[in-house]
């Protein structure tokens, strides 16, 4: 259990189990919320003695916990301060687009764990169930972008190396671009794309032509811009006063 939840830090080998790490116990709980199935968990001895009547807890549902060594969890950790828990479960089944649903997240080459998983996280919090990946985007079930999202995973539907002509027929496409309408006089319509570009160079210029509006976060302050995933939080609040 143990070799195998270390193996799935690296991308070849979730994609051959298809499994991904859930590290520390607020995620975990998370999960068990939201009644996502646990395969394993593997937790230090200090853990176990912190956390009995938690564990205990789990234990009772069925679902069963391993004690390894200190040594051994630093090894399978991602984190610098591991928390001394974690768990693997099941990335879901691959499962065709809904294009009918009205509102949609498309993730441009997003590069950085950290902001794909922030994205991810203020989705969930904005209602937002479908999230487009294009191809180029970091591992959504990396465990740096899974802490990231803190819980996003278990509520939202994620879709990789979607091509955005796919809703041109059916969409208004928005795209973020510090160039483009000022967002306080822009009405977002009842079904929309939200395009959120890569950190460094934006929107990719392939998509260019396909973008229907782009739309800008009028600066009030200091500052040379906004990090991709404060950006993608505040038009993800805007975009949730669309019609539904």
């Amino acid at each position: 259990m143990y070799k195998k939840i270390q193996m799935l830090k690296y991308n070849k080998f979730r994609k051959k189990y298809r499994e991904y790490i859930l590290e520390g116990k607020r995620l975990i709980q998370s999960a068990l919320d939201c009644k996502i199935k646990l395969n394993s968990i593997v937790c230090t001895n200090l853990f176990e003695k912190e956390n009995q009547f938690w564990l205990e807890t789990i234990a009772n549902n069925q679902v069963y916990y391993e004690t390894i060594t200190n040594k051994q969890f630093q090894k399978l950790a991602t984190t610098q301060t591991p928390s001394g828990i974690a768990a693997t479960c099941d990335i879901p089944e691959k499962k065709k687009p809904d294009f009918s649903s009205n509102h949609w997240l498309f993730l441009d080459k997003i590069s950085d764990p950290g902001n794909m998983g922030s994205l991810l996280r203020s989705a969930a919090w904005f209602g937002i169930k479908n999230i487009a990946l294009s191809p180029g985007c970091v591992d959504p079930f990396n465990p740096k972008v899974v802490r990231s999202g803190m819980g996003a995973h278990f509520t939202i539907s994620i879709y990789s190396k979607i091509q955005l002509t796919q809703f041109s027929d059916t969409h208004q496409i928005i795209a973020g671009e510090h160039r483009g309408e000022d967002t306080s006089l822009y009405k977002f319509p009842k079904k929309h794309v939200l395009v959120m570009g890569n950190e460094a160079w934006g929107i990719s210029k392939e998509l260019v032509k396909d973008i229907d509006k782009f739309i800008s976060i009028n600066k009030h302050g200091s500052g040379e811009s906004l990090n991709v995933a404060s950006a993608g939080a505040i038009l993800m609040y805007l975009s949730s006063f669309a019609e539904k």
